[in-house]
């Protein structure tokens, strides 16, 4: 599947983004009563208020692009039928898999606009709430406990989506679809439909 110029660098910042906030998430301090953040956990909040611009960003360009993966295949357990079409790609894929297969597309799949819509929703949340976390600024009680939680248990998330998304992308790129060599084309523009 090919995508636009634009769509291609957002990909990339929002991988290497959220890969350097997972990976410094694992070395940052918590600011706490009687102990000061580090210098990763600032990082952490300034890299992750952009990252909250990039995907802001990113929505718009999917709600005004009009490219081949429209908006509501993105998420389509909204629709009995594009959950349908879902399940049925879901099938198709697994009936590959068994067979140490990947099958072919050249259109948009249920599948992968699924998983892409989830990864973007899993990544938006982990950005609102952070975003709450950084404007409250207070102490990590009551409801922001709470959104410190979802913030956390979302980031455990995508720790595993960026694994399963990348793997996949790797294992397309090893059957001969070109999916990481495609995505990683900045400076030529998407080949046609």
């Amino acid at each position: 599947m090919h995508y636009d110029r634009f769509t291609r660098l957002l990909h990339i910042f929002l991988a290497l983004g959220m890969t350097a906030q997972l990976g410094m998430s694992l070395i940052m301090v918590h600011p706490k009563p009687g102990r000061a953040a580090n210098v990763f956990y600032e990082i952490h909040e300034v890299l992750g208020l952009v990252l909250l611009g990039i995907l802001a960003l990113h929505w718009i360009w999917i709600m005004v692009r009009g490219g081949r993966v429209p908006p509501a295949q993105l998420f389509p357990w909204l629709s009995p039928a594009r959950y349908g079409s879902l399940v049925e790609d879901t099938k198709r894929y697994a009936s590959h898999m068994v067979r140490f297969r990947l099958p072919e597309s050249t259109e948009p799949s249920p599948l992968p606009g699924a998983i892409q819509g989830l990864g973007l929703t899993v990544a938006g949340l982990m950005a609102l709430s952070g975003l709450v976390m950084f404007v409250s600024s207070g102490p990590m009680t009551g409801w922001l406990h709470t959104v410190k939680e979802v913030h956390e248990v979302m980031g455990n998330i995508m720790w595993v989506y960026l694994g399963l998304h990348g793997g996949m992308g790797v294992l397309h790129q090893l059957a001969g679809h070109g999916s990481i060599s495609a995505m990683l084309q900045i400076r030529r523009s998407a080949p046609g439909p």
